[in-house]
């Protein structure tokens, strides 16, 4: 028995230096093998970070772009048509600025001391068409 045992711890011993004579170190091209792939998925992954940043700045910039605020003067009282606008007939009242039209007074000092050319209603945004 310890005979048969010897030679099967011998062959054993003999099929470990085959195996270790069969490894092969890495060669050069290996590590380029394996590191390819790694290369690609970090260029990836960080590829999407940087589009999901650049995503969220434009929504950003499209929100400020979208609630910004601006002025526009709307009348107090019915205003007949060829009276003199004084500040105590027109407020100003915050709004939207992509919703202000080009036309539409924005300040008082453009109303304030103008002629009205029709008559203007009571909570009526002024036109600068509605005065002389």
């Amino acid at each position: 028995m310890i005979f048969c045992r010897n030679i099967e711890v011998e062959k054993m011993n003999e099929t470990t230096q085959k195996n270790s004579k069969d490894i092969t170190p890495l060669t050069p091209i290996k590590y380029l093998l394996f590191t390819i792939p790694v290369a690609i998925a970090a260029g990836l992954y960080a590829g999407n970070e940087i589009g999901i940043q650049e995503v969220a700045q434009h929504k950003q910039e499209s929100l400020e772009r979208n609630t910004a605020q601006d002025f526009l003067v709307l009348v107090k009282e019915d205003v007949p048509p060829n009276v003199v606008i004084e500040p105590a007939m027109v407020e100003v009242s915050q709004t939207f600025a992509n919703r202000i039209e080009p036309d539409l007074a924005t300040s008082l000092k453009a109303v304030v001391g103008k002629k009205t050319k029709f008559g203007l209603n009571k909570g009526q945004v002024v036109a600068k068409a509605d005065l002389e």
